[in-house]
């Protein structure tokens, strides 16, 4: 079995540290991906993203606690920001993630995934 790019792990450090202590920060998770297969990646995001809600004002998908702009896509790459706030920041952008690895990224075995947490923001 091939595996997929790699997973990010919620760093709890990050959203939950001494920056956040009262839990009212914004956290913004940055996702790169290129070299996939451009046809599957564009089947498997299109299904993704089409099982969440749209805010056509603000551009961003979301579902529950986390929203996610897709900045670019195209040509077997994808830059989309997760992003979530608040005292459930941890597990809406954890449970994000999750999903989109397993609706998305680990049915890709050529693709390279870089993660970059942001700084938080209120």
């Amino acid at each position: 079995m091939t595996e997929g790019p790699e997973h990010y792990a919620m760093n709890f450090a990050w959203v939950w540290g001494p920056e956040n202590p009262s839990l009212d920060k914004v956290a913004r998770l940055a996702m790169n991906l290129r070299g996939a297969d451009a046809e599957k990646l564009e089947i498997l995001l299109e299904r993704w993203l089409t099982g969440l809600g749209y805010d056509s004002e603000s551009g961003h998908y979301f579902q529950g606690g986390f929203s996610v702009a897709v900045q670019a896509r195209g040509n077997g790459g994808a830059d989309i920001v997760f992003v979530s706030g608040r005292q459930d920041v941890a597990e809406s952008l954890g449970e994000a993630v999750d999903e989109f690895y397993e609706q998305v990224l680990q049915h890709l075995t050529t693709a390279s995934v870089t993660w970059t947490e942001q700084p938080l923001e209120l």
